[in-house]
């Protein structure tokens, strides 16, 4: 894995609004083919329910794919591998593209 590579990614994503969790998540499968739940937990410090939030919110977007994985057939449990589904710049562009929705209470009304 490219270091240098998952911290710039880590960078853009950040700068293009994406949370610490979602962009330790997107620059790590930046870099790999697929990575179990178990191994972001390690890899990068997050707790589990906080990673299968963030990849929930990643699967709901479009982002990120999950496919079940069994190692032998008919033997044990399956588990799940997740990977990116389009390309970081793609990530990077939505990331940039939000609506950002300002609310404020300076208002007047005529009664």
């Amino acid at each position: 894995m490219d270091r240098d590579r998952a911290n710039e990614v880590y960078d853009l994503l950040r700068n293009a609004g994406y949370s610490r969790n979602k962009a330790k998540i997107l620059a790590l499968l930046e870099q790999v083919k697929g990575a179990r739940l178990e191994s972001m937990v390690k890899l990068l410090g997050i707790n589990s329910s906080r990673a299968n939030q963030t990849l929930n919110f990643l699967l709901s977007q479009g982002f990120v794919q999950r496919m079940e994985k069994k190692d032998t057939p008919g033997v044990g449990r399956s588990y799940h591998i997740y990977r990116l589904r389009v390309p970081i710049q793609e990530v990077i562009r939505a990331g940039k593209n939000k609506i950002k929705v300002y609310i404020s209470d300076d208002f007047d009304i005529d009664y």
